[in-house]
């Protein structure tokens, strides 16, 4: 799990540093810089998998703009460079420094760490025999050198049973990494296509991974969880993957408990867009085959107030019976009050613009709101914990 990120230079995000938990919520007026946070670490971990091509922001939610505009628009500060830090729970460390090369054929964003795969092979290369501690440190201290000042090596290094040093890879969880962020006409269509596996950001793919875990012994578990976590909808009463679809048929049969019995079933298209972003989420936490570590934009659309508190409980919950880390994004005050900031898994994060323009970061601590017997969405409402339009 990370445990921080650090976010110097990207678009209004001068320098911020963000203590994590499992599940870690965002709020603020609009324009804050909410987005512009999920965009740095969707950055960040781009180049963590060496992918800082332009083709590949879009399928991790990050807005494609002119280069220059990826940089800090503000008149005091001078950068040419983005820098973007990890830290998980075992303390390792991870940072990238992402700067734009135009001279380069075709113009792209280049990343000043060395990466995992040129590491090893300068292993291969100038090491013949199996990698000892001292031989490697020696080994990045040159490396660091031949580069420039500037370089930083994301590199791990662990014990082997036999006394060894096995060299590790940046942590996967980073590569993972996706800002969600679902339209539901995307999500309802059947049979749209998807470049994701085994959901896109948007939505899609949802009703194609049904049927496939439909298919699969260990999916039906998968399955029941989600049926079970849905009856927190009080008409939901089942649904099913119809057998003897088409290859290129993906549709969902649902019950609701209100019909009659001569309605049987009805499919996706028929249902409320609260519903189907629900299934989504529930998929994406209790599947395996998800990311780890992502984003959701607007946790909240589509949901009744009410719900939305128990969805925030549900999906902290799923969250940590299925080792998912999410960080949300929402506008609707109620979904503060699924929060527990007792629970220092659970982080509570105040977005503003400072007097220069710059994105600011405040987590709120359970301390700041122990004296007061009002929900933390009247809290907000009211105006005491901040991240509200203050023009007005």
């Amino acid at each position: 799990m990370i445990t921080n990120v650090s976010i110097k230079n990207y678009k209004s995000v001068v320098d911020v540093s963000l203590p994590l938990g499992r599940f870690n919520l965002l709020i603020g007026a609009n324009g804050c810089g909410k987005s512009n946070i999920l965009e740095g670490i969707a950055l960040g971990t781009a180049a963590s998998s060496g992918k800082l091509e332009f083709e590949f922001f879009s399928n991790r939610g990050i807005r494609l703009v002119e280069p220059k505009l990826m940089l800090p628009a503000f008149e005091e500060v001078k950068a040419n460079m983005i820098n973007i830090s990890f830290i998980n729970e075992k303390e390792e460390s991870f940072t990238f420094n992402i700067h734009y090369n135009s001279d380069s054929k075709p113009p792209k964003w280049e990343d000043d760490s060395i990466s995992f795969q040129q590491f090893l092979s300068y292993v291969r290369e100038e090491l013949k025999e199996e990698p000892r501690l001292a031989k490697l440190l020696q080994l990045v201290g040159r490396m660091e050198k031949d580069k420039g000042a500037d370089t930083v090596v994301n590199i791990r290094l662990r014990k082997n049973e036999e006394g060894g040093i096995t060299i590790m890879p940046p942590d996967i969880e980073l590569n993972q990494f996706l800002i969600y962020s679902l339209e539901e006409t995307k999500l309802r269509e059947p049979n749209i296509s998807n470049r994701l596996y085994p959901l896109g950001r948007h939505g899609e793919g949802l009703f194609a991974y049904f049927k496939e875990l439909s298919q699969k012994p260990e999916g039906i578990d998968i399955f029941n969880e989600i049926k079970e976590n849905l009856k927190v909808l009080d008409w939901f009463d089942d649904m099913e993957v119809p057998s003897g679809q088409l290859s290129m048929e993906f549709n969902l049969k649902l019950k609701d408990s209100y019909l009659a019995e001569t309605i049987n079933t009805f499919d996706q298209r028929s249902t409320n867009e609260g519903f189907l972003y629900l299934l989504f989420y529930l998929t994406l936490v209790i599947s395996d085959e998800t990311p780890k570590f992502f984003a959701i934009e607007n946790i909240d659309t589509a949901f009744n107030p009410k719900l939305c508190r128990e969805v925030m409980k549900m999906l902290i919950a799923l969250a940590q019976k299925h080792d998912k880390q999410i960080i949300a994004t929402t506008h609707n005050p109620a979904i503060l009050d699924g929060l527990d900031l007792s629970d220092n898994e659970q982080k509570l994060m105040v977005v503003q613009r400072s007097v220069d323009g710059y994105t600011k970061v405040r987590t709120l601590n359970n301390k700041d709101i122990v004296k007061s017997d009002l929900p933390l969405s009247q809290l907000w409402l009211r105006g005491f914990i901040g991240g509200l339009p203050n023009n007005f």
